[in-house]
């Protein structure tokens, strides 16, 4: 039988990537669909269910672990008033393997006060129960489930099949929300890194990629943001519940006084405006990132078969390979400023206005399209490409928050979908403490596992827990 095709044809989301490779600097160009369409779906009425009560279960698992626990009872001898009860509380902890310890609760009351849990431990046992506050996991765990969601960026499916083979009844929720207890730790140290990558007078690069979220009873797609302080070694993502508007970026400045900006053309044009013209930014140096004009030049040469195309790749390479000769030569900013300054830089940059403007006096009929958007392109943010010439602090490119922005982008290819905006969020904190200390070139695994064991030990000196202090503050607690 011939199967029936539906008339009505779904119209395709909107592609921000594709908007940002066709953009050329022209309004012609210009796509803001996935910009302006961000209006999200109302959820009829109609179509919430009711739930269904009927078959609930006579019984529900409760969290273990295969094998015996480990029981620390308390000394009774301790207890300072009459006794009402006793329980033992479960706590999961991990070494160098997984295990079940239970401490004894002791339900007493004291003359004339009202009766309180206690535990009172024993000669040769913990003399406090080793659990982070709201959860059954000790820091530990905590630090070895954090480390495999958000730097080996294994999925809770898979992490909750791998503690389900050794033998640990947990649901996979658990698992979230006892993640979620250290990101509210987490979120007070990611304020503090914050104050320090907007610090006066900072130079920082931004970039933004997508993501997938549940919303109801359909799958959005939302945008993350990125913003990298290379001089202070501080990487902040952010995320406004999958808001694409403009104002994203601006808001999260603030009122900081930045030095300069970094960015690519689009995001520059579409999210950033005239805002850095604007009062508060009107000091602020914009940059675009130059790899992203010699990319489309190298697109025209191999895809659009344009012999003069090749030449501007070749000259814009020059640039990059004089930057690199002053990072193996250790320049300072000053000596960097005066070799971008030099004769040679400058006759390369009368070559290349002076290409431009012939490429762009020609005819362009002839002209293929990926010749022509580099063209625009380039001829469009010339002011913020070479803008790095007049300083030896601003960086050429915008790779630096391109690269830091990669692991999310690995994991969001691992686990097709976040399952809330609450999801992205905790991503979002983990990964900015994450990439913070993998610019500090620390160890990931020892920062969050110190981080949480201060916390439980009752730290909360934020300022001097972030990777490069939080060793004095493990002195201080």
């Amino acid at each position: 039988r011939r199967q029936k095709i539906n008339s009505k044809v779904k119209k395709s989301a909107p592609d921000r990537q594709k908007e940002k490779d066709d953009y050329d600097g022209t309004d012609d160009t210009l796509r803001t669909d996935s910009v302006t369409a961000n209006t999200p779906q109302e959820v009829k009425e109609s179509s919430v269910k009711e739930r269904d009560l009927s078959n609930r279960p006579e019984g529900y698992k409760t969290m273990g672990v295969t094998g015996e626990s480990i029981e620390h009872p308390s000394d009774l001898t301790k207890v300072p008033g009459r006794i009402i009860e006793r329980k033992m509380v479960r706590v999961f902890s991990f070494r160098t393997f997984l295990r079940e310890e239970c401490f004894e609760m002791v339900h007493y009351a004291e003359p004339g006060q009202k009766p309180k849990w206690g535990y009172f431990p024993s000669a040769g046992h913990p003399e406090v129960i080793t659990k982070f506050e709201g959860t059954k996991a000790t820091p530990e765990f905590l630090q070895a489930i954090a480390y495999e969601v958000y730097v080996k960026n294994v999925t809770f499916g898979l992490l909750h099949q791998w503690l389900s083979d050794m033998g640990m009844t947990i649901s996979k929720n658990t698992l979230r929300n006892w993640l979620k207890k250290g990101k509210k730790y987490l979120d007070e140290l990611v304020c503090v890194l914050k104050s320090i990558a907007l610090e006066k007078d900072s130079i920082v690069n931004c970039d933004e990629t997508w993501c997938k979220v549940r919303k109801y009873d359909h799958y959005k797609k939302c945008y993350i943001w990125v913003l990298v302080n290379k001089a202070r070694k501080t990487a902040i993502f952010f995320y406004e519940n999958g808001s694409r508007g403009r104002d994203v970026l601006t808001d999260f400045l603030g009122d900081a006084e930045l030095k300069s900006i970094m960015s690519d053309g689009y995001n520059a044009y579409v999210f950033i405006g005239d805002e850095l013209k604007s009062a508060r930014f009107k000091d602020t140096v914009h940059q675009v990132c130059m790899s992203h004009a010699k990319n489309k030049f190298v697109k025209a040469s191999n895809q659009g078969g344009e012999p003069v195309a090749e030449r501007f790749s070749d000259i814009l390479k020059e640039f990059f390979m004089k930057e690199r000769k002053c990072d193996d030569a250790g320049f300072t900013s000053a000596e960097r400023l005066q070799e971008r300054q030099s004769l040679e830089t400058k006759e390369l940059l009368i070559e290349l206005r002076s290409l431009l403007d012939s490429e762009l006096s020609k005819d362009s009929e002839f002209r293929s399209p990926y010749y022509t958007e580099a063209l625009n392109y380039l001829n469009r943010f010339w002011k913020e490409i070479f803008a790095y010439l007049d300083d030896g602090e601003l960086p050429i490119d915008n790779n630096l928050a391109e690269r830091t922005i990669r692991k999310l982008t690995t994991q969001r290819n691992n686990s097709l979908h976040y399952g809330s905006d609450a999801g992205v969020e905790m991503a979002a904190t983990y990964h900015s403490v994450i990439g913070t200390v993998r610019l500090h070139g620390s160890s990931i695994w020892n920062f969050i596992g110190t981080f949480f064991k201060n916390i439980f030990n009752g730290c909360r000196d934020y300022v001097n827990m972030v990777p490069d202090k939080i060793t004095l503050a493990t002195s201080q607690c």
